[in-house]
């Protein structure tokens, strides 16, 4: 900027001559207006050719302002080697221990999308060959065709010969059907150990603790299927079911859909009420339950007629006022096992 320059060069001369005094009084020896004098002290202090001493100005000689601008420059360069320095052990550390460390880490963890039938069946028959010690599943219904079931007691029989410790939760519900009461007991016979929930939110199989299987999809579970590998996720899946085992009960074998002596309540209707005082509609329910709304429907219209009630709500009212029903509202109360190590 020549004007600036110009300016600044007048101020300092001017500056030099009387050796000091006043800015303002200064700028008018140097015949400069406002806007110039701004203009040139201000090129003057970058340049660092003045000091301010006791409201006075006074000059600076060149030398020792050259001086002065050449040690800021090599503590400031001196500072720029510290930073780069520091960045450049930062940048080392990053990529050659924490990058590795979290890339090790997301590979031991796999997700696969299976869509194929094909593939499904070859993954699952390859998971009950390979599984050494904990085969747990956990089943929402409805239950699937005979062949299927019967292949399903195939390979669980074989896991078990081979030590696995093979554990399954059914819903209640499926003790009012006669087919699926005698896969329960003949599941049972095998020595897998078989305990029966309320409901259960989807399927799901995990595998020695380190592989689960479950729907991508839980409202059409065979359309496909999530294949997840590695600890660091299996555990939440783990914690999960242990949590629905505890709260489960154990299947007794000669165990019916009959009501007990306590509210002449079937096991299936007990799910129903506690479905329902939570607010849940009849589709709802029968998703949850594994069966078709028709049974649900048939276990609603029922209570309402035990209970009198013209309406859902009333029902709802009533069992709430009548302690034995209330009962029901209740999970059965089973001892904690101990969880699988």
């Amino acid at each position: 900027m020549p004007g600036d320059e110009e300016f600044a060069l007048s101020i300092y001369q001017a500056l030099r001559a009387q050796g000091g005094g006043a800015a303002e009084e200064i700028s008018a020896a140097a015949g400069l207006d406002a806007e110039q004098s701004e203009r040139g002290w201000r090129r003057l202090r970058a340049l660092g050719l003045v000091q301010d001493h006791g409201g006075s100005v006074e000059p600076v000689e060149p030398d020792t302002a050259l001086i002065r601008t050449m040690d800021a420059f090599h503590a400031n360069a001196a500072e720029r080697v510290r930073t780069a320095a520091t960045l450049q052990n930062a940048t080392q550390t990053l990529m050659t221990v924490y990058r590795p460390a979290v890339a090790r880490e997301a590979s031991q963890v796999e997700v696969e999308f299976l869509v194929d039938r094909r593939r499904k069946d070859r993954a699952l028959q390859e998971l009950n060959g390979t599984t050494r010690k904990f085969a747990d599943s956990l089943h929402p219904g409805p239950m699937p065709p005979a062949q299927v079931l019967e292949d399903s007691l195939g390979r669980d029989a074989e896991m078990i010969a081979r030590g696995v410790r093979v554990r399954a939760i059914y819903p209640q519900s499926l003790l009012q059907s006669t087919r699926s009461a005698r896969y329960l007991s003949d599941l049972s016979e095998l020595g897998a150990e078989v305990r029966l929930v309320d409901h259960a939110p989807f399927d799901l199989l995990i595998m020695d603790h380190m592989v689960a299987c479950l729907p991508a999809n839980p409202d059409d579970p065979p359309r496909s299927m999530i294949l997840i590998r590695g600890a660091a996720l299996i555990r939440t899946y783990v914690a999960m079911y242990e949590d629905y085992w505890l709260r489960s009960t154990p299947y007794e074998h000669g165990l019916s859909g009959q009501g007990d002596g306590e509210s002449d309540l079937t096991p299936q209707e007990r799910v129903v009420i506690r479905l329902m005082s939570d607010g849940l509609s009849d589709d709802q329910i029968a998703r949850k339950m594994g069966v078709h709304r028709r049974t649900v429907q048939r276990a609603v219209a029922k209570l309402m007629e035990r209970l009198q009630a013209s309406s859902r709500f009333e029902a709802g009212l009533k069992l709430a006022q009548d302690r034995e029903y209330a009962r029901a509202l209740r999970p059965p109360v089973t001892r904690p096992s101990a969880p699988v190590r």
